[in-house]
Formats: structure tokens, C-alpha cells, sequence
């Protein structure tokens, strides 16, 4: 809201209602009237602000609330005990320049900081005490203090909530900050302020925004804005007394004309911005016109409303005020809010002051205006107002009428009395000038008091300048036409600081890599227009989540819709956030006994979502505020890209939990959430999105904006300015002396995760000979690794090795003058000058690999046993000699359906890649860049440490197919690796907690264990735990009765025969017949003694006894295996609730995912395998098909043309 009022040529429209019920007597409120009525008397605006709560009366509804947040106040009153100044137009003015006293500013940095950090809820934290020491240090040495990037956005925000005289409040969370405290001169200035312009009309749905420009130091050097308003028509005074334009403006447009400025002469002539940087002699510049929203008045009955020629800016800037934070004084900080109608259609156009046009608008519509009893002042005031809303909402321009801002306030106010205990109010300044008894806020006492941090009046910087300094200013001046060349020639100026004021932070989350080099890839467009940042989601400081300005979250989903491990932490705290701002969080177990708060992933997998600022009411901004209390993004806007397998059950379900959550927290949604399915189109599907949310984002911020495509069709960046060229990076011996790095060292620095030597202690095929297939026991020994702690469930991460003949066959392709057996170091061309590329220039490390051998590279660190990224390929295909080569290479290069067809068919090793294209070879350095990482792999333990100390245990199937014309064999390289290797080699491991897959904390409750096949690896390790349990108990109790208070366990095994793959059955039936398995139920799907059967069937088969389990027993479930079977056993136990309790499909539904939310539904799910090829098609013709159906033909265009339309490869 604006708080436009006149400055000083006169009071306050309301000042009138005040001295007309100035007879009135303020003691009591209610007095009898005609007939014995009660007669409600206007509340008391004059009370003195005093230390005990003082109760404020609403006369309407009989309430009563008390206000507490007066006590806080150090400020005096500007009433006294013998006179009120309630109605002064401006009862405090800030006169004195001179910067506070340092004790003072301590004090007020003080109560600031802890408003902060207790708002940030990290109050007498480790922080909040070094952040007082560093400012009470600064203070005590130089006198002041620099507020950070988040205290000024908190401080702003604060500010305009504790403006007492502002009606629109309630959007105090939604002020979007541009800091402005590092220019230096007025150019600078004029060019922040004509993109705060810009950025605040956003093509009429206006936004709330403040610039805050360098803060009072010395008094002498103060930044001014000279306007009262950024935007405000001139006031010439004629000969004969009488002004054109804005009688308001008169003085102030001769001060504009002695600068030099020349205005036209109209009713409507925008004034120039007079600013003043460092304290030096003011300049004025000319507002281009594409910065001044202007809105021509009509009426929707009078046509000869028009004819009158009125009009109105849209934009309501106040530029004369001072912020004051934490004892930091900033003079010069212009924010703007939007108009309440009567701002326009009463005050400006009708005060007597202002435009005077009553008596105009009065005799068009032929009111007899020779007596007040006719009320023709009222009408016209009525019809002017009408005409004032119907113009702005014709012309889509924000505005709210006066009785939506007075309910909006009046919902404010009792919310902030929830929170605050107390909310500032200037009474005479709320109640809006038109139909005020109408209005709720009327019938409100209100308490009038400062807190800080504040917006305060000052002197009009002129004051100080008009003996003689004007006069050396008369010349300095800006033409619109001189102001076009000069942001011109400021154009690179304007870039950076376009970059200070719009920040875009990019949060990735990731297991594999793949969304960290998306991610990166997107930040290099990014970085061209925008002052962005990469960071993973467990390196981000949460606390700066509301004051973000835009967030884009490129994530991956873990599991069973989970956050990847290094997104936990960023989960808990957008579901802590969710829970305390809208109550829409369930706890759920942690473990089994412990409250935590979480993402429900599934519940936002159909994409619920709340509506995005945009889509709220155009027009009336308040009306969605009013329902709702103000949340901590509010200010924030962002978007959500997801990847993921459209294999698993609940596809992107972290993306969309995330997405729906922010939007829930007040964010801006820019774009829809946009999906990449690893089976099809992904690259297609990031590029789409990649494109389309930086148009937005620079349409949303007003930035020009470059082409897109070109900047995110680049390579995969894996390290800032990685972007290849062949020049650019080169290969050189590593110094003498120098030594390979640690492995495990090198592993920490390339994916930031500790890893533990440990030695293979054997690896046993646990299928009969006859089988063809293999299922290894892989037992690793870690007693000597003290740190490495793991419980039944967890996950062990193995970092394994490439095949030596891959090795070696990429080896043959690469040209690199140096052995491959030699210590390299890589090193990559850093320019320095921009101007003359052949100066400054010098070779720099490359930090990308560790010190090592390119043998040892292609080895250990990089994936050459996967399809090469699309980018690589098209990079590639300028080192294929053979043209038709080159030009297969290309069309690859584009991703798309003709790539995934062909990663899909033949599933390429880098080798195949090579053989394929005879004519390849290509530089060691282009390799060793961009290829990606060899990652980990990840295998759930089948151990107890408590039975199995200083041991892992890994239960493997060793991954060997063939491709889908039988033409290529394809080995998994972490099980065909610890296969291969010999006993006493090292295996670098490191611990994955999988805190949803613990037994539960509560050993009474019973277990069903749902494992086919690998599938069976984690429960190994549970009935190994139920061995210790009971050993425990039995040593110290000795008695059966305590035995028995551990739940029973049943396992759900499934295999193909009996006598081949049945890997664990000795084990199985020695702890069943121990009682550590109560039950044990497998079944055989291609055993000719036995009919075929599936996991799925066993449990249908007993849904009695699985349904008592789950329901009156409050057991818990787990499945283990391939998505597939997790799909079907969900959908089994969803029918053995319709079928055993009668429940209806949708009552089943609720039924098992209150499992869920109750964490007693627990899946370990692997994706589809390699193997399964027919599962994988199905899932890719669904994907696509999806995709397909999403896509608006443009976008299928845009992309599929340039990769589909060419012949197959």
C-alpha cells in the first residue's frame, strides 16, 4: 500500500474528522442517543504509551485486545498529558543529520540482532553471540557497523510491519529488497531506480519493493532522493496565483526548474528524480517514459468522464523517508507499495489542496451545488472513486479498494496481536477518507507508538543545500534524451548491478551426479544475467530461505519417493516449516520411536499443489492475504526440475513434495515443475525447462535476456569455466617429487564422502553351478576402521574399478604424448584481460582430478562403462575424421529419442562408442574433463554388526547381460569387479544410513519381511539382529515369558528353484528352527516340483494372518527387490483390505498409506535391472507417451525436430 500523503501544504483529509468530533467527550465511549440507542463515539486515538498493557475496545463486534508491544518502545511520545498531537500531519521530523552516538548504536544493533536471530530461531546460539562480538568490535572501532544481505531484507520487512500509519501491511513478508549500497554516484542511483521502476509496474501487476542505498556515516555524505515521490506530476504556478498540474509539487518543481529542468507545462508532467550521492550537489535526471505506468481515468457510465483528460501513474514510490535499523540510518530508501483507490479518487484529484476537481466533476453531472444539503460532494467523491477502480482494473493495474484494505488491516491486526502481542496504528491515518464509519478499522481503538526498526520523517534535503550549493547545481543535469545515452554508455555497469540486486541460488540434490551436472549446466546460463550460485542442498545455510529472491531446485528421488541423503537436512527443514506455518505436516517415527518432521513425498506425487502468486487476484492483492497468516516465502520466487525413473512407483515424488511445499510457504511458482525420466527424454525434457524458466526469470525480474539455448546446449561443466575447448585445457608430467594422491584422499575430494580401506575377506557364489547366474556373499573386513558404524538396514557404498580391458581400450583411442602410466597434471588456459585475450594469459591447474595417471584415471575415477553424455558426443564428432561419422556424432549429440533408442539398445560402453566410429580419436584432456565421475554403488548390508563385529557383509547379484540384438555382452562393474578381485584387496566403502529401513525401536512389534531374490540381502541381517536381541535377553532375564516379548518375524522369500537360487535356505531354516524367524513362507516360480507362485501370491494366501499383523497387532511391513514386486505387493495388501476387512478400494488406499505416514510400510526398492529388458520398453513407451502427452506442440517441435527428423544412426 502507498503511503502517499501531502507532505506540507496541508493536514490530512481525516485531520477534518477529528476536529469535527473534537467536542466529543474521549472518556466515555458510548453515550445514550434518541430513543435510548446506544450511540458508539469515535475511539480514542490519543492514548499515552505507558509500561502495562493498555486494552483497546473495537466498538462494533464488543472486543476487547490488549496491546503488550507498546512496552518495548523506547521512543517518547509526541502527546503529552495536556495535548494530543494525533492529528499533526507530521508530528516528528528527523532534522538532525549527525549519525547517532556509538553507545547508541549499540544499543539499538543490540535489540536488533536478537529480533533477528531470534526470528531465524538460532537465538543465544554460537552465532548470535560472535555476530554481537563482531558488531560491538566494529562499533567500538570505527563507530558503526555493516548490516548483512539477510538483516537488511529482515530489517525492511520489519519496517514497513511496524509502519503505524500504513493500511496495507498485511504483505509487510512479500517486499522484495534491491541493496544499493555499493554505488557511488548519482548515475548509479538513477539506473537502480529505473530498474526498481520496472521491476515494482511489472507491467501492471504491481510489486512491492524497496532500494536501500549507502547508509549515514559522517552526516556529511548523506545519499538523498530529493522527491517526495519517485513519480509525481509537476505543479506550475502561473502570474495570477493559480498552479497547472499538482498545486502539491509546486515548490518542489521550482526547485526541479532552478536545476535546470524544463517542463512542458501540463497537468501531468512527471517531474525529474533529483538525486544526491555521497553528499555532494544534487543532479536530475528525466524518467525514460517505459518506467512510468500511466493510467488513463474513465468512467463505466459517464462517457465524458474521458473528455476530462485525467489519468493517474500506477506506481506510488515514497522516496523521502529514512529507514532506520538496528542504530544504522539509511536516508536515502524509495519503496513502493500500490494505491488504495481513495488515494487517487479523494486526495489527490479532490482535496482542495490537490487537484480540486469536485466542483468540475460536480456541474458534468449536473449536481445542484448551492447547498450541502443536496450531498453532491459525496456523490461526485462516490463517482470519481468509481472512476478510478474501473480505469486501473480496464487497464489490469493492481489497486484495492478502501473497504478490502480495511478488512485486510483488521485481519492483520488480529494476527498481529497473536504473534506480537501489539500492532502499531495511527488511527487518524487508517481510517480511510471516504465512507469511514462504513469501514471496520473505524469502529478499532488503536495505540500509535514507534518501533524500530522504522521508517521515519526527515528534513527535505534542499533545506541544507539552499545557501549557495544550489546554485553550483544548476547545470547538473539529465535530458530524457541524454539520459538514454547515458545508461547507454552505463550498460556494463548496469549488468553488474543487475547482478547485485537479483540473486538466483541453484540447489541440487543428488546420488549419481547427474543433477549437480545439471545444476551446473544450468547456472552457466544463469551466471549471464543473474548473480548466481550452485550449491548441493546439505552445504546450504536454510536460514537464508526467506530471503531469497529466486531459488531453482534440480533434485533426484532416493528409494521410495525419499530425498537423496544429501537433501535430507534441507527436507526436514521445508517440513518443520510446513508444520509450523500451516499445519500440514504429520510426524511420523523415526526409527521407531523418535518424532521427526518430513516431506510426505507421496502425497504431492499427483502434483497438489497451492496456487502461485500469479494465479491469485490481479486487481485486489489483500483479499488472499487476509485468509491466510504471513509466511516466511512470501518473497521468494522458484522453480522445481525432478529426475528420476518413471520405473519407480512414486516418480520425482521428492521434486514434487518440494515444489508443492514452497508454494505452500508463500512462494512463487514460475514455471510448473518439469520431470526428466531417465528411460526417455530426460535431456530433451532439462533443456525445455532450462530454457523456458530463464525466459521467465528475466521476464519476472525485467532483465533482457539472452539466447538460452546456445548456453545450456553446452557440456557438462564439472568445475567453474570447465566449458571445453580445444585449446583451453592442456596435459603436462606432474613435478618431480610430487606423489599420486591417497586413494581414498582422492575419493573424499572428488565426492566429498569419507571412505573406509577395507579388506575382501571372500566372495563366495552362493547359487548352484548349474545356475548360470550368480548371487555372491561378499564379506569385507573393517575392524580396523573404528569410524565406520552401520546398523540392519543400512547401506554400504563400494567405490569400485573399470575392467582393464575397457582401460585399455579407451587407452588405444586417446592421443596424449605423455605415458599413460605417468603422473599428469591438467591445466586449463585463465584469461584475464577480455579485451586483449593474447595478454595476461596463463595456464593454471585444473582442479578436477586428483594427482594420478591417466591409466589410473580411466580406472578408478572417471565412468567409462556407461552411454557417454549426449554433450560429449557432440563435442566428440569434431575429432571423427570420417564426415558421415562426424555426422552420426552430431545428431547424437542432440539427445532425444534417437539417443535414448540408442543407449536403451545397446546400452554403449565408451569402448563401443570407439568401435563404432573407427575414425574417433580424440585428446587425453577432453576425457579427462568431461567425462563423468565413476560414482558408487550402492548394496544394502546383510549383517548385524552386534553378531558379525568388525565385518560387512554384501549379498550381490553379479549384473552380465546381453544387449537386445545379442550382439554385446555388458558386465555391472561394482559386482563383476569384487568378483574378479583377489582376497586381502581393498575396497573403499562408506556407510549410507537408511534410517526408514531400521527395525522398528519397539521389539514387540511383529515383522513381515518381503524380499525375492538380492532382495532377501538386508533381512539376512535382521534375523542376525533378533540373535543378538535374544541372546541378550536370555543373559539377563534367563526365562522364556521374556523371550516371547519379541514380536514375531515372518519372511516372504521368493525364488526360481529350490535346489539353484534358494541362497539363503540353510541359514533360513537354522533361524527359524532357533525362534528367530517365526514363520518362513517361499515361493518358487519356476520349480517343476512345485506350483508357480510369486512373493505376491504367499501373501493373498495368508491375508488373514497378514492383515492381523498389520491392523490389530500394529506390525510392521518390509519389502526389499525390484520396483516391480514393490508395486505388486502394495497393491496386494491394498486388496487384503477390501478382502479381509471389507474396506472399499479408496478406504484401502487411505488405509495402507496411513502405513506409510505411520512408518510401518518400509521399501528398499532397486530400479528396473538391466536384465528385465521387457519391463524397461514397457516403462520407456509409458514414459513417452506421458511426455508426449505434457509437451505443448511448440516445445515437441523445438526440440524433437532437430533429433527425431534425421536418419537413424
Amino acid at each position: 500500500m502507498s503511503n502517499e500523503k501531502p507532505h506540507q501544504n496541508g493536514k490530512d483529509a481525516n485531520a477534518s474528522i477529528t476536529a469535527g468530533r473534537a467536542g466529543e467527550t474521549r472518556g466515555s465511549p458510548t453515550i445514550i442517543g434518541i430513543n435510548g440507542v446506544p450511540s458508539v463515539r469515535r475511539p480514542n486515538t490519543c492514548r499515552q504509551t505507558i509500561s502495562t498493557a493498555t486494552r483497546l475496545n473495537n466498538y462494533a463486534t464488543g472486543q476487547q485486545s490488549v496491546d503488550n508491544l507498546h512496552k518495548s518502545t523506547e521512543a517518547k511520545s509526541h502527546c503529552s498529558e495536556t495535548r494530543c498531537k494525533g492529528s499533526f500531519m507530521l508530528p516528528n521530523v528527523r532534522t538532525n543529520t549527525q549519525p547517532r552516538p556509538p553507545q547508541d548504536v549499540l544499543s539499538h544493533a543490540q535489540d536488533f540482532i536478537d529480533q533477528y536471530y531470534k526470528h531465524i530461531k538460532r537465538s543465544e546460539t554460537d552465532a548470535h553471540a560472535k555476530r554481537l562480538a563482531a558488531i560491538t568490535e566494529s562499533i567500538a572501532s570505527t563507530g558503526s557497523y555493516q548490516l548483512t544481505d539477510q538483516e537488511l531484507q529482515y530489517g525492511a520487512k520489519l519496517a514497513w510491519r511496524n509502519a503505524p500509519r500504513c493500511i496495507g501491511r498485511i504483505q509487510w513478508t512479500k517486499l522484495q529488497l534491491f541493496d544499493a549500497r555499493g554505488i557511488t554516484t548519482a548515475q548509479e542511483m538513477f539506473n537502480i531506480l529505473c530498474s526498481h521502476l520496472t521491476y515494482a509496474t511489472n507491467d501492471g501487476n504491481i510489486r512491492s519493493a524497496i532500494t536501500v542505498f549507502p547508509q549515514r556515516t559522517d552526516g556529511q555524505h548523506d545519499f538523498r532522493v530529493w522527491n517526495i515521490l519517485l513519480i509525481k506530476y509537476a505543479g506550475y504556478q502561473q502570474p495570477d496565483g493559480s498552479v497547472i498540474g499538482d498545486p502539491a509539487s509546486v515548490e518542489f518543481t521550482k526547485i526541479c526548474e532552478r536545476l535546470g529542468w524544463k517542463g512542458e507545462g501540463g497537468r501531468f508532467d512527471v517531474l525529474p528524480l533529483v538525486l544526491q550521492a555521497n553528499g555532494e550537489d544534487p543532479e536530475w535526471f528525466e524518467l525514460p517514459k517505459e518506467c512510468i505506468l500511466q493510467v488513463k481515468l474513465t468512467h463505466p457510465e459517464y462517457d465524458w468522464f474521458a473528455e476530462l483528460g485525467l489519468q493517474w501513474y500506477a506506481v506510488p514510490a515514497v522516496s523521502s523517508l529514512l529507514l532506520d535499523i538496528g542504530g544504522i540510518e539509511f536516508p536515502a530508501c524509495p519503496f513502493n507499495g500500490w494505491y488504495m483507490s481513495t488515494e487517487i479518487g479523494c486526495r489527490n484529484l479532490c482535496d482542495v489542496y490537490r487537484y480540486n476537481l469536485l466542483q468540475t466533476i460536480a456541474n458534468k453531472m449536473s449536481l445542484q451545488t448551492t447547498s450541502n444539503l443536496t450531498l453532491w460532494k459525496d456523490r461526485t467523491l462516490l463517482e470519481v472513486n468509481v472512476a478510478v477502480l474501473h480505469s486501473f482494473q480496464k487497464a489490469r493495474v493492481t489497486i484495492t479498494d478502501h473497504h478490502s484494505a480495511s478488512e485486510s488491516f483488521m485481519v492483520h491486526m488480529e494476527k498481529e496481536q497473536k504473534l506480537r502481542g501489539g500492532c502499531p496504528a495511527d488511527w487518524v491515518w487508517v481510517v480511510p477518507p471516504m465512507s469511514s464509519s462504513l469501514c471496520p478499522v473505524f469502529h478499532q481503538e488503536m495505540l500509535y507508538y514507534s518501533v524500530k526498526p522504522s521508517f521515519d520523517y526527515q528534513a527535505n534535503p534542499w533545506l541544507a543545500k539552499r545557501n549557495g550549493a544550489a546554485k553550483s547545481a544548476m547545470r547538473k543535469g539529465v535530458t530524457f534524451k541524454g539520459a538514454a545515452v547515458a545508461v547507454k554508455y552505463f550498460a556494463h555497469k548496469m549488468k553488474e548491478a543487475l547482478k547485485q540486486r537479483f540473486k538466483a541460488t541453484i540447489l541440487y540434490a543428488t546420488e549419481t551426479g547427474r543433477s549437480k551436472q545439471y545444476a551446473e549446466r544450468i547456472n552457466r546460463m544463469f551466471s549471464c544475467t543473474f548473480d548466481s550460485r550452485v550449491l548441493c542442498m546439505e552445504d546450504y545455510d536454510v536460514v537464508e530461505l526467506e530471503t531469497e529472491t529466486l531459488i531453482l531446485i534440480i533434485t533426484s528421488t532416493f528409494g521410495n519417493g525419499e530425498p537423496p541423503e544429501n537433501g535430507e537436512g534441507f527436507a526436514r527443514h521445508i517440513a518443520k516449516l510446513v508444520r509450523e506455518n500451516q499445519g500440514d505436516c504429520p510426524k511420523v517415527e523415526n526409527g521407531g520411536g523418535a518424532q521427526a518432521p518430513r516431506l510426505d513425498c507421496e502425497k504431492y506425487c499427483g502434483g497438489q499443489r497451492r496456487p502461485s502468486v500469479a494465479e491469485h487476484q490481479l486487481n485486489n492483492p489483500l483479499i488472499e492475504s487476509m485468509n491466510d497468516q504471513p509466511l516466511p516465502l512470501s518473497n521468494l520466487r522458484y522453480s522445481v526440475f525432478g529426475l528420476g525413473s518413471t520405473a519407480y512407483p512414486h516418480f520425482c515424488a521428492f521434486a514434487h513434495a518440494l515444489d508443492a511445499q514452497l508454494g505452500m510457504l508463500g512462494g512463487e511458482r514460475l514455471l510448473e515443475i518439469a520431470e526428466g525420466d531417465e528411460l526417455v527424454g530426460q535431456e530433451v525434457e532439462f533443456l525445455n525447462w532450462a530454457e523456458n524458466i530463464y525466459q521467465e526469470a528475466c521476464d519476472t525480474f525485467c532483465i533482457k535476456r539472452q539466447d538460452a539455448s546456445d548456453m545450456v546446449m553446452g557440456t557438462v561443466p564439472t568445475a567453474p569455466d570447465s566449458s571445453w575447448a580445444d585449446e583451453k585445457f592442456r596435459i603436462v608430467p606432474e613435478a618431480e617429487g610430487v606423489r599420486a594422491t591417497d586413494p581414498h584422499m582422492a575419493l573424499y575430494r572428488l565426492h566429498g564422502k569419507q571412505t573406509f580401506p577395507c579388506k575382501l575377506l571372500s566372495c563366495k557364489n552362493l547359487q548352484a553351478p548349474s545356475s548360470g547366474r550368480a548371487t555372491n556373499l561378499v564379506k569385507l573386513d573393517t575392524s580396523e576402521e573404528e569410524k565406520l558404524l552401520y546398523e540392519a538396514g543400512d547401506h554400504a557404498a563400494v567405490f569400485p574399478q573399470n575392467r582393464e580391458e575397457l582401460v585399455e581400450g579407451v587407452l588405444e583411442r586417446v592421443d596424449c604424448a605423455l605415458s599413460p602410466n605417468d603422473l599428469i597434471k591438467i591445466e586449463c588456459r585463465e584469461e584475464k584481460d577480455d579485451n586483449n585475450k593474447d595478454l595476461n594469459n596463463k595456464w593454471v591447474k585444473y582442479q578436477h582430478l586428483p594427482v594420478c595417471s591417466l591409466r589410473q584415471a580411466l580406472k578408478c575415477f572417471l565412468e567409462i562403462a556407461k552411454p557417454p553424455p549426449s554433450q560429449l558426443l557432440k563435442i566428440m564428432a569434431a575429432y571423427a575424421i570420417e564426415p558421415t561419422e562426424a555426422e552420426a556424432l552430431v545428431k547424437l549429440g542432440r539427445g532425444g529419442n534417437k539417443y535414448d533408442n540408442w543407449i536403451y539398445s545397446q546400452y554403449p560402453t565408451l569402448v563401443d562408442v570407439f568401435d563404432r566410429f573407427p575414425s574417433l580419436r580424440v585428446p587425453a584432456a577432453l576425457l579427462l574433463t568431461q567425462l563423468p565421475l565413476l560414482k558408487p554403488r550402492y548394496y544394502s548390508i546383510s549383517s548385524s554388526p552386534s553378531i558379525s563385529p568388525g565385518e560387512i557383509h554384501l549379498t550381490i547379484a553379479v549384473v552380465c547381460y546381453q544387449t537386445q540384438n545379442n550382439d554385446a555382452t555388458r558386465y555391472g562393474v561394482c559386482s563383476n569387479w569384487l568378483g574378479s578381485i583377489a582376497e586381502s584387496n581393498i575396497v573403499p566403502v562408506f556407510i549410507r544410513k537408511a534410517t526408514k529401513f531400521h527395525m522398528p525401536e519397539d521389539k514387540v512389534a511383529p515383522m513381515i519381511l518381503i524380499g525375492p531374490g538380492a532382495g532377501i540381502a538386508p533381512f539376512r541381517s535382521f534375523w542376525q539382529q533378533r540373535r543378538f536381541d535374544m541372546l541378550r535377553l536370555a543373559q539377563r532375564k534367563g526365562t522364556s515369558q521374556d523371550l516371547e516379548r519379541l514380536g514375531d518375524m515372518t519372511l516372504v522369500f521368493g525364488c526360481r528353484q529350490s535346489s539353484i537360487d534358494n541362497i539363503y535356505m540353510s541359514e533360513m531354516q537354522e533361524a527359524k528352527a532357533e525362534g528367530l524367524l517365526t514363520n518362513v513362507w517361499t515361493a518358487y516360480s519356476r520349480d517343476p516340483d512345485k506350483p508357480k507362485a510369486y512373493v505376491q501370491d504367499l501373501l493373498f494366501q495368508n491375508a488373514h494372518q497378514v492383515f492381523e499383523l498389520l491392523s490389530r497387532l500394529r506390525g510392521h511391513i518390509y519389502v526389499c527387490g525390484d520396483v516391480t514386486m514393490a508395486a505388486d505387493v502394495s497393491k496386494v495388501i491394498q486388496s487384503i483390505g477390501v478382502d479381509v476387512a471389507k474396506m472399499s478400494d479408496e478406504e484401502a488406499k487411505y488405509w495402507v498409506t496411513g502405513l506409510r505416514d505411520e512408518n510401518r510400510y518400509h521399501e528398499d526398492i532397486f530400479g528396473v535391472t538391466l536384465r528385465t529388458a521387457e519391463v524397461t520398453e514397457q516403462k520407456r513407451r509409458e514414459s513417452y507417451d506421458i511426455r508426449k502427452h505434457r509437451q505443448s506442440p511448440t516445445q515437441t517441435q523445438s526440440r524433437e525436430r532437430s533429433s527425431d527428423n534425421n536418419n537413424a544412426v
